[in-house]
């Protein structure tokens, strides 16, 4: 998968979990996910949606605030734990 795939996937599975981006709105990657209507138990289930999307395992040290600042944040995230270079 390359990094435009990871990119759409991941934005595709972010869209279930902010309930104030209007569908065919894009998701503006750097805007902070809480703007957006992510809130604590959200980012538990977003986590685990995109452990599933991805084939991957979030680890509990990357369980942090930063880590679901925003999309563009996450995307570097599972990239990293995809083992994808930059």
């Amino acid at each position: 998968m390359n990094a435009e795939e990871v990119r759409t996937k991941l934005v595709d599975v972010l869209r279930e979990f902010l309930p104030r981006v209007a569908p065919g709105e894009p998701v503006e990657m750097a805007r902070p996910l809480n703007e957006l209507g992510l809130d604590s138990m959200s980012a538990i289930n977003l986590m685990l949606a995109l452990e599933g999307a991805f084939e991957i395992s979030v680890p509990d040290a990357l369980l942090t605030a930063e880590t679901f600042h925003s999309a563009a944040t996450l995307e570097s995230t599972v990239r990293h734990l995809r083992g994808d270079a930059k």
